[in-house]
């Protein structure tokens, strides 16, 4: 006698729910990073970008 058992449904993955952080009064630290004009250079040489003004330089 040969059995049609039916496939089992996939197993659904779990994981924990994302919860949002709470709002607080003081902005993150990372606001209050200043770059030094050597680093806003630096970084300029390594990610040049499309060059020109935005939005011009962005546009099609």
């Amino acid at each position: 006698m040969t059995s049609s058992a039916s496939p089992s449904p996939p197993t659904a993955a779990t994981s924990p729910a994302e919860l949002p952080r709470p709002l607080t009064d003081s902005p993150p630290d990372a606001l209050d990073v200043t770059l030094s004009a050597d680093t806003l250079t630096r970084l300029d040489e390594i990610w040049p970008g499309p060059g020109g003004e935005a939005p011009e330089a962005y546009a099609w």
